[in-house]
């Protein structure tokens, strides 16, 4: 088996060995010591010095999405939802459901985000921006310089969900003015699913003491960020992909660091979608993360070539819901998978492809 799906992804040996391997009681020093290189490293790569402004929850990166609208929008605030997608539709709901008071930019899915849909929202009293930077339904990469660029023009604070763009795109909050970073463990940092971290600029950190408590007492961002300052949560952790987290950590430095990372995660995108487009296989011309690959059909049902190739080959590769269902899948290019890796999914691909068509031809006649 051999997945090339977002989240879970193809988890690296040494990170599916470390649940092998005993490990300490997390109310302990010797817990709190590892938390806190972990995050020290993990900030490092989110491109984020501030002290102690790191924090992590045992809990889907949605539910992180719904903390971060609660304690971080207040009833005076005016939200500007980059809305391109499922991931951009979420923030939307979130903050309907929580009554914020905001407005959204909405994408087609093959509509490529620019300057002019920001026009009509400058000078107009937005205080936050919130994004996916890179809208997993579709693939798109939001351009973060001209978002970052649009915030300090209106002094907005920018708020990045980075899930499936961190580790595999250049991101750096402070090199942006990122205010706030979301993160889960299941994607570009290769562990299991049950973690999402958030990362605070100062001037956020400084917001969120003033805001009155959240809804959720679980999710209260100043209980964790007071507990953080010692290595620990208030309630309990996810122990063992904290584990997992120090291994994959290790294994960024041992291969070079942040940039030799980035470059691996880029030359398989770049090698695939070569070898795609050779094959005749169709991209979306709109900006993609190197996170993953979108491929696009209109002459063969998508879903029916996800199946075929999970059922007889046992290859996983994201489908899409929606009304692009039938159209779309994609294809990761994180986690641990080689060149060769590569090659032979699209050989199934391709005999897939081929097999569904002429099942479809058959029905037809």
């Amino acid at each position: 088996m051999k997945l090339f799906t977002i989240g879970p992804v193809e988890l690296y040996q040494s990170t599916k060995e470390v649940r092998m391997h005993d490990f300490v009681y997390f109310r302990t020093d010797e817990f709190s010591e590892i938390v806190k290189d972990c995050l020290s490293k993990l900030s490092n790569l989110l491109g984020n010095n501030e002290p102690n402004s790191l924090i992590y929850f045992a809990a889907s990166g949605t539910a992180v999405m719904e903390a971060t609208v609660e304690n971080c929008v207040s009833d005076s605030d005016k939200v500007l939802v980059i809305n391109g997608g499922t991931f951009g539709h979420r923030f939307c709901e979130l903050l309907e459901y929580h009554n914020k008071n905001y407005s959204s930019i909405d994408l087609k899915w093959n509509e490529t985000l620019t300057q002019k849909h920001l026009e009509p929202f400058e000078n107009k009293g937005y205080t936050m921006l919130f994004v996916n930077l890179h809208e997993t339904q579709t693939g798109q990469l939001y351009d973060i310089k001209m978002l970052s660029d649009f915030c300090k023009r209106n002094n907005m604070m920018l708020v990045v969900d980075a899930i499936s763009t961190f580790l595999a795109d250049e991101y750096d909050m402070k090199k942006w003015g990122i205010d706030l970073t979301i993160i889960s463990s299941q994607k570009g940092l290769c562990l299991s699913p049950g973690m999402s971290f958030v990362s605070f600029s100062k001037r956020m950190l400084e917001k969120i003491e003033n805001m009155p408590l959240p809804a959720s007492k679980y999710f209260d961002f100043k209980d964790y960020l007071k507990n953080i300052t010692r290595g620990q949560t208030p309630y309990t952790p996810p122990v063992l992909v904290m584990y997992e987290l120090k291994d994959m950590l290790k294994l960024i430095e041992k291969e070079g660091g942040l940039n030799a990372r980035l470059d691996f995660v880029k030359e398989k995108a770049e090698y695939f979608r070569k070898r795609a487009k050779e094959l005749g296989l169709t991209i979306p011309n709109y900006p993609l993360s190197y996170a993953l690959t979108p491929l696009y059909f209109d002459d063969v049902n998508a879903y029916e070539v996800i199946q075929l190739l999970k059922n007889k080959y046992r290859i996983f590769v994201n489908p899409c819901g929606g009304d692009l269902a039938n159209n779309l899948l994609r294809v990761t290019h994180i986690g641990n998978t080689t060149i060769d890796d590569i090659d032979d999914l699209l050989d199934k691909l391709v005999l897939c492809i081929y097999e569904v068509k002429n099942k479809e031809l058959t029905n037809v006649k």
